[in-house]
């Protein structure tokens, strides 16, 4: 029998409890250790980004380092605290349960990021976006619930009482995750225009969001199915406190991976022209001291680059920009005298 659910005095392994939720923090904290870096590039890299993405990502990163506070506190309680009672193992420590808190958060926030944005791409789709904002809704209040109703329990034997309305928490984030991933890349699967720029953008962006579903889709369904097959034991809890730290940084990828998936960097060149080929050819008009000031041309441009081409072959394509804006600007300029 589980230790969290043995009676008080018997010694039973800790391997698929305390051991599974230990195992859970020590991989916990590795991607809350990725999601600070990645929140340290995001505001380095995008200080102009607007106000809200800003407190979304602050947000976001708040409630991971809350949720990693909560569940390293109850791995402190049981395994050291507590180390010489036994009886402590089968009581619920009030952590466990409020760490649930910060995970709904989290899903919560970075589903209705993903949802806003298949809003846009979709061209104001209300019909679906209303379907997953149902979900996220359902999701937001069975956690609610869950949390309410673990708070009246006092062991871990007790939480089997309320063990299908934590699976259906499972399935509800499963099935948004899958909806939003699928809805998404048919969306853009539809954006395609057959030019090879945009459409390797495109390709990358369906990648992106297939990678980030599928994996908070499969932890949660990890969770799902450990409930089903060993509902006795916490082997469900490694995968739970995984899945809001796959939210965040979900959500931090997205923004730091902006840049990488367009390909392209925003370049702003000053061409200056000599006087004797652009100025006007002299005509009975002109100015009374016959001089004509050197333009200054400032051309802001947008150039996309393969991310496989060479180094080399980039510059010779940006020399082949600059010549072909020079000779426009040229041309215009002679035809404007003639």
């Amino acid at each position: 029998m589980p230790a969290t659910i043995q009676s008080p005095g018997d010694q039973s392994p800790l391997d698929n409890t305390m051991g599974a939720m230990l195992v859970g923090v020590i991989l916990s904290a590795v991607l809350y250790g990725v999601s600070i870096v990645q929140t340290l590039y995001y505001f380095t890299r995008y200080p102009k980004d607007p106000w809200y993405l800003k407190l979304l990502v602050a947000t976001t990163i708040f409630f991971d380092t809350l949720h990693q506070a909560f569940i390293t506190h109850t791995m402190y309680h049981y395994l050291i605290v507590k180390y010489y009672e036994r009886t402590a193992l089968t009581e619920i420590i009030w952590s466990v349960i409020l760490e649930s808190i910060p995970t709904g958060v989290t899903g919560s926030l970075v589903q209705c990021f993903y949802t806003v944005r298949l809003f846009r791409l979709s061209k104001k789709n209300y019909f679906l976006t209303g379907t997953i904002l149902l979900l996220i809704l359902a999701n937001s209040g069975s956690g609610t619930a869950w949390v309410v109703l673990s708070m009246t329990k006092s062991t871990y034997r007790g939480l089997l009482e309320i063990s299908a309305l934590t699976m259906t928490i499972n399935a509800l984030s499963a099935a948004t995750d899958i909806l939003i991933a699928i809805s998404l890349c048919l969306m853009l699967h539809k954006s395609r225009t057959g030019f090879k720029s945009s459409d390797t953008m495109i390709t990358r962006l369906t990648l992106f969001f297939m990678n980030t579903g599928l994996l908070t889709s499969l932890c949660a369904v990890g969770a799902l199915v450990s409930l089903a097959v060993s509902p006795d034991s916490l082997i469900y809890a490694l995968w739970y406190f995984c899945i809001g730290r796959l939210y965040a940084n979900s959500l931090l990828a997205a923004l730091n991976a902006r840049n990488i998936i367009r390909g392209r960097t925003e370049d702003v060149d000053l061409v200056e022209f000599p006087t004797a080929i652009v100025s006007p050819l002299p005509t009975s008009h002109g100015s009374s001291n016959g001089r004509t000031p050197n333009i200054s041309i400032r051309i802001n441009t947008t150039k996309e680059y393969d991310a496989d081409m060479p180094l080399d072959d980039r510059k010779d394509t940006g020399s082949m920009v600059r010549s072909f804006r020079f000779a426009c600007v040229i041309l215009s300029k002679l035809s404007l005298a003639i």
